[in-house]
């Protein structure tokens, strides 16, 4: 945990100060050669003034990213290993210094950094609780007020009083999220920490975080968990290979990058089916779904052309009771030659989680190829064991073979709503999976 003092507004502009972190033109590359030559008139001299480096022999970590959080939003952070997310926060955090752009962070900042950053291994948990404190500038007055909640919140018994050094990752992350937590920041930055410890833990973060954004706190978190990304943030950063790729909607951000890199999933081998020898299908008649106002992601090179949502028996459908079948078709069409075709879908629920997926990828069944202009259809039947509400259904397809990956992705292309009537089972999770219940009366 690290914190970092705020720096003064020089700025007058209001909208600026409505601004908890502000980051522009950020870059960051690091030299594989260190000679102390460089290195000493990189001390001396002023980086301006210090002699230019060649780009060959560096590692571009992160170059022109720009990106602001309000006071009191949540902001997400996504990408693949390696896309400069870890740097990125320890620049936000003052632990690392950025190689050009800047960054501006206001009121009090904790960051939950590398699990165990700033532990002694072999101080206790109680020292080091202590030990945290004071590098957050609490002092140990105000650290004696706030023990007992911590030690509660970490829930590790009798281990507070045992060397770190003995503490499991999970023992250790437990003591430094409550520690992060209890200190009142006013901007917490996070990295992955909550992807450590068993999920009762997880749970109880999850619903302290809610109740820290409720009162105001700015949360920015770097998460390979999407869900926690829909559900907690409003926007949202992918990076890849140190740039920005996508700023934006949550929501928005997540299903552009679930696309991505389903297409690049497209790369592995799987069965195909010659389109010439599948039998034919008319299309419905029923009305189609209105696909041309819908937002769309990926490049067109192979793309939804037409939709129809169903009933069992054909009928155009948007209303459903709980357990009824749905029938989703699908007409693909190919703006170009492509191979390994792929066409699906994702239901999701009103907080944008995926309740179930699935595509003619999942099913180890691709299309063998398309010729420019060539068509199929993807016909998928589902039943809808779901708790009462409303829920939007994306669609997509996706082409690609080697690295010719080529997508097309309709979001929100329909809403199901589903009643649960009183003749019917009530559903009281998200989802009705089948089931046994069994009674007996016991012997003896």
């Amino acid at each position: 945990m690290v914190s970092v003092p705020a720096p003064a507004h020089s700025s007058t502009d209001s909208s600026k100060e409505s601004l908890a972190i502000e980051v522009a033109g950020l870059g960051k590359v690091y030299h594989r050669d260190s000679s102390i030559g460089y290195w000493l008139s990189r001390g001396l001299l002023s980086a301006d003034s210090a002699p230019e480096r060649s780009p060959e022999g560096c590692v571009v970590a992160l170059q022109d990213v720009s990106f602001s959080v309000a006071h009191g939003a949540s902001f997400g952070v996504i990408g693949r290993n390696g896309a400069g997310k870890s740097t990125l926060l320890q620049i936000l955090a003052g632990t690392l210094q950025p190689s050009s752009g800047r960054r501006q962070v206001t009121g009090r900042v904790t960051a939950l950094l590398e699990l165990g950053s700033g532990f002694n291994p072999e101080f206790t948990g109680r020292e080091n609780i202590y030990l945290a404190g004071s590098i957050l500038g609490i002092s140990r007055p105000e650290m004696n007020a706030k023990f007992d909640e911590i030690v509660r919140f970490a829930d590790i018994g009798s281990f507070i009083e045992q060397p770190v050094k003995t503490y499991s990752t999970g023992m250790m992350m437990r003591v430094a999220f409550a520690v992060a937590i209890s200190v009142e920041p006013e901007v917490l930055i996070i990295d992955e920490a909550l992807s450590v410890g068993d999920i009762l833990f997880q749970q109880k973060c999850s619903r302290r975080l809610h109740e820290l954004v409720a009162k105001g706190v700015t949360l920015l978190v770097v998460t390979h968990d999407l869900s926690f990304v829909l559900s907690m943030c409003q926007r949202a950063l992918w990076l890849d290979q140190g740039r920005v790729r996508f700023l934006g909607e949550a929501g928005a951000c997540v299903r552009e990058y679930v696309a991505a890199m389903a297409a690049i999933s497209g790369n592995a081998p799987a069965p195909t089916d010659d389109v010439s020898a599948l039998d034919t299908e008319p299309l419905p008649t029923a009305p189609e779904l209105a696909l041309s106002d819908k937002e769309r992601l990926g490049d067109g090179g192979v793309r939804i052309a037409r939709a129809w949502l169903l009933h069992a028996d054909g009928a155009f459908g948007a209303t459903f009771r709980s357990g009824d079948w749905a029938v989703l078709v699908l007409l693909l069409q190919a703006n170009r030659p492509v191979r390994a075709v792929s066409g699906g879908c994702e239901v999701r629920n009103r907080h944008g989680q995926v309740i179930f997926a699935t595509g003619l990828r999942v099913a180890q069944r691709l299309i063998a190829e398309l010729p420019a202009g060539g068509t199929c259809l993807v016909k998928i039947r589902f039943r809808l064991e779901l708790q009462a509400g409303q829920y939007t259904v994306d669609v997509g397809c996706g082409a690609g073979a080697d690295a010719d990956n080529t997508w097309d992705r309709v979001l929100n292309a329909a809403v199901l709503e589903i009643s649960n009537p009183a003749d019917q089972e009530v559903i009281h999770g998200l989802v009705r999976l089948p089931y046994e219940i069994a009674i007996a009366r016991p012997q003896g």
